[in-house]
């Protein structure tokens, strides 16, 4: 326990040096700034699309930059060959990465709760983003071990928003038809965005979003198992 300790306190010093977890706040504040823009009857609308932003896609890109800075000062390998296990490093980073999430989504929903009177099951919400940080985080960890450069993981990030994220986010504003939701149903992002307007207080049938949970768990285990625990080791080698 004191070993994962100090390699949390280390993953947030490095969070700090890169300035992710200043970069994840700032995004949090660029959205409550639209939010007042746009006024506050359409900002309780807005507010699910903005946490789940947050906790899906910039979690997948803050995470990926988080590890290409490390493979830059080579720390992967000195990690690697200190006496720390492999599993106690990846939980220290998927600790850091339910943080920005959930930096984010409490600050939005509290802002949402006390200035645009939303309704929000508070403990709900930190479940879900829980589930939906993780299971992104093993998605940008898989970006990140299989691209060489930081280019390319944003190019692979943007393919992943417009074929999972952004078909959410057009069925969420109303702008593609409900015929779209079944083919919806594979993506990770769908479901995500599911859990978040659950917690909201949208009428969605409880199998539903423990189809979603269950399916967000099983995409987290297999990413992690079959691809960011061994290709991981695999990129600190060849460092």
């Amino acid at each position: 326990m004191k070993t994962l300790n100090v390699l949390i306190k280390g993953e947030f010093q490095r969070l700090l040096k890169y300035n992710i977890i200043q970069v994840g706040f700032g995004v949090s504040v660029l959205w409550l700034l639209v939010m007042f823009l746009i006024g506050r009857d359409e900002a309780r609308e807005f507010v699910p699309l903005f946490i789940f932003m947050d906790a899906s896609l910039m979690t997948v890109i803050l995470i990926g930059a988080g590890l290409f800075y490390e493979r830059q000062e080579n720390t992967l390998k000195s990690m690697m060959t200190s006496p720390v296990g492999m599993h106690k490093i990846i939980i220290s980073k998927l600790i850091s990465a339910v943080y920005i999430a959930l930096q984010s989504a409490i600050f939005i929903g509290l802002i949402s709760i006390f200035f645009f009177n939303a309704s929000l099951n508070f403990i709900l919400l930190i479940g879900f983003i829980l589930v939906i940080a993780i299971t992104h985080a093993m998605i940008g960890y898989t970006f990140s071990v299989l691209v060489k450069d930081f280019p390319t993981l944003l190019a692979l990030t943007m393919v992943y928003m417009i074929v999972f994220a952004f078909p959410s986010i057009f069925y969420a504003l109303g702008i593609v038809g409900g015929a779209l939701e079944t083919l919806l149903i594979v993506s990770p992002s769908h479901a995500s965005m599911l859990m978040i307007d659950f917690a909201f207080g949208a009428e969605i049938s409880t199998g539903l979003i423990i189809g979603s949970v269950m399916y967000l768990g099983v995409v987290a285990f297999v990413l992690g198992r079959f691809l960011v625990f061994p290709l991981y080791v695999e990129k600190a080698i060849k460092e």
